[in-house]
């Protein structure tokens, strides 16, 4: 069968078809999460939304389990399998901006690096992923947090129209005028329906931005994060921050460490802005008028391969027993190296609240918060996997209580290959369940996208 499959992919993608001897495949193969050590038998890299069709053809007619790859930075490790085939869509990565239009043509492997760029050039941007290396494709059909969410909404809320390869090989462009349902479901459960081979974002002007980050004294964090949550809770739609407890700075001792958007236009809200940031003594400042895309660098990026395991709640506040569970979680975690157990705290308000619900299948609109437990270590380490897991399913269990929404954002799940139809479920409620498993039996019958937070097929 690899004999056959490899063949007819070979002509399809000549030169670009990775098996288990080519000197670039561990190379290629490797993921944001080193705990995913997958071995495909087979990688393809095709390069237009023509080549991905016959790929897709291909492996159904040869039986091959396929993943599809875009930036390859999801958690659960959904971009790769073992032996099967990837389809990897990093060739797929042109951005092509209309100034005059606002609009952005992405394609599907493409990241927000290159897409922040693209757009910046023009002081046009969208809400795109906080570390700028993940895909645009990942993160937009799960929704997409990012520092203009307050403002412009997720990621997914500014998509015009998509085009999708479908698990019959067929191309197909998605909107809501036409294909209702299907774009529903693409903002927010996208990873369940097809190869999305490109995205036209709506972009809006964001040239400057006052923002930056500011960290706080491990002494402090519990102080930090009512500061976090108060600003948040009355914060104009214009101010994103996030919140992170963390390892920081020269000794690496544990700090709380808040970034700060604010792409307003109010010259006097800066200074409003400092004296309440300065409520708590910084020991650490970097707060100032800068790029959008000096703001997208502002959290760095970790190196692929380092091991996570991330468990994530949506909440409805965070009042103040939830905020001394979550310091006292994160104090039992492990900071010093190789560990940096973290947790991030983001809000959900502005115009991810505002936003008409009927227009997507997101399910946590109407929570206040997304508290996530982040456990990395390094790769040399697969002996810490247990304690290092328990520890960040231990963050979601002191948010659980305060939370309705399951698994919430589903771009934070570290098991998503364990999920389940009762998990899925939960996440997105009976009704819109019912209208995703429908839609699924519609254009996937036989689940044949099945490597990410899987939609079942089968009626609940």
């Amino acid at each position: 069968m690899t004999a056959g499959a490899r063949e007819a992919l070979e002509t399809i993608c000549p030169d670009r078809v990775i098996t288990p001897g080519h000197p670039a495949y561990d190379r290629v193969r490797l993921l944001f999460n080193g705990m995913h050590d997958r071995r495909p038998r087979l990688i393809c890299l095709p390069r237009d939304t023509a080549e991905v069709q016959r790929v897709i053809r291909a492996a159904r007619e040869h039986g091959l389990p396929t993943a599809i790859r875009g930036g390859g930075h999801n958690i659960a490790g959904s971009g790769s399998l073992d032996d099967g085939l990837v389809v990897d869509l990093r060739l797929l990565d042109r951005v092509v901006v209309d100034p005059v239009r606002r609009l952005a043509r992405s394609g599907g492997g493409a990241t927000w690096a290159g897409f922040d760029l693209a757009a910046g050039t023009y002081g046009l941007a969208v809400t795109g992923g906080t570390f700028d290396d993940t895909g645009v494709g990942g993160l937009t059909l799960g929704g997409g947090i990012g520092h203009l969410m307050g403002r412009h909404g997720l990621s997914c809320d500014n998509v015009e129209s998509y085009t999708l390869v479908t698990a019959d090989g067929e191309r197909t462009e998605v909107g809501p005028a036409s294909d209702p349902d299907l774009d529903w479901a693409l903002r927010g459960a996208g990873h369940n329906f097809g190869v999305v081979t490109g995205f036209t974002f709506r972009l809006h002007p964001v040239d400057r931005v006052y923002g930056g980050f500011v960290a706080y004294s491990g002494a402090d964090l519990a102080e930090a994060v009512r500061l976090f949550r108060d600003l948040m809770t009355d914060a104009p739609d214009d101010l994103t921050c996030t919140l992170l407890l963390e390892r920081y700075g020269p000794a690496q001792g544990p700090a709380a460490v808040m970034s700060v958007c604010y792409s307003g236009d109010d010259p006097e809200y800066p200074a409003v802005l400092d004296k309440a940031l300065r409520r708590l003594e910084p020991i650490d400042w970097r707060i100032e008028e800068r790029s959008y895309v000096s703001m997208q660098l502002c959290l760095g990026r970790l190196p692929f391969g380092l091991r996570h395991y991330w468990s994530a709640r949506c909440v409805d506040g965070l009042p103040g027993e939830l905020v001394d569970g979550i310091v006292d979680r994160f104090r039992e975690g492990l900071i010093t190296d190789p560990f940096n157990d973290t947790v991030l705290i983001e809000p959900i308000h502005g115009a991810v609240r505002s936003a008409d619900p009927a227009r997507s299948a997101v399910p946590f609109r109407s929570a206040r918060f997304n508290v996530t437990g982040m456990a990395i270590w390094d790769p040399g380490h697969p002996e810490a996997d247990a304690q290092q897991t328990a520890w960040a399913k231990s963050v979601a269990a002191v948010a659980e209580p305060y939370g309705r929404w399951g698994d919430g954002y589903i771009n934070y799940v570290g098991d998503s290959g364990a999920a389940g139809p009762e998990r899925a479920l939960r996440t997105f409620g009976p009704e819109s369940y019912g209208r995703l498993a429908a839609l699924k039996q519609r254009v996937d019958p036989d689940n044949f996208f099945r490597s990410n937070y899987n939609v079942s097929p089968e009626p609940r």
